[in-house]
């Protein structure tokens, strides 16, 4: 039952949300927000059910995505002082477990990967998982270590 009532309430968002972006409170309107509401939850159950692989990430990695919108607001900083120096970045190979078929394993790759990607001023190029390493590009450097939230 709970599942039902997480579907509705993403079906009933949506439809709010197509609504408010269009503007417009007419017929042809809110037919049109029930009908992409549908369609992308319909879309998303199938990816869900068919495409998607076990994933799951581990609390201690969680624990440190607490930084991240500090880590957001600093490095903004440093990026605008970046471009009007017209610095160079540079690449950095770090040291990552990054190997396994798990769905722990597989969380904790998809998490470093979105959680340095918001930072505006590294992100992650490729996860090596034979040599347990990623391949992070940090614009402005920053001292070894802090190139991973």
């Amino acid at each position: 039952m709970r599942s039902v009532g997480r579907w509705a309430l993403a079906w009933l968002a949506l439809w709010a949300l197509w609504l408010l972006y269009q503007g417009e409170w007419n017929a042809i309107q809110i037919y049109a927000a029930a009908s992409a509401a549908t369609l992308t939850l319909v879309v998303a159950l199938l990816v869900r059910r068919l495409a998607l692989p076990a994933v799951r990430v581990e609390q201690r990695w969680l624990v440190r995505a607490v930084r991240i919108p500090w880590l957001v607001v600093k490095e903004f900083w440093f990026v605008t002082a970046f471009l009007l120096q017209r610095g160079e970045g540079e690449f950095r190979r770090l040291d990552f477990p990054a190997g396994g078929a798990r769905p722990a394993d597989r969380g904790r790759r998809a998490f470093i990967a979105i959680a340095t990607g918001y930072s505006p001023n590294s992100y992650v190029v490729d996860v090596d998982e034979d040599r347990g390493e990623v391949l992070v590009h940090v614009l402005r450097r920053v001292p070894r270590g802090e190139e991973l939230t």
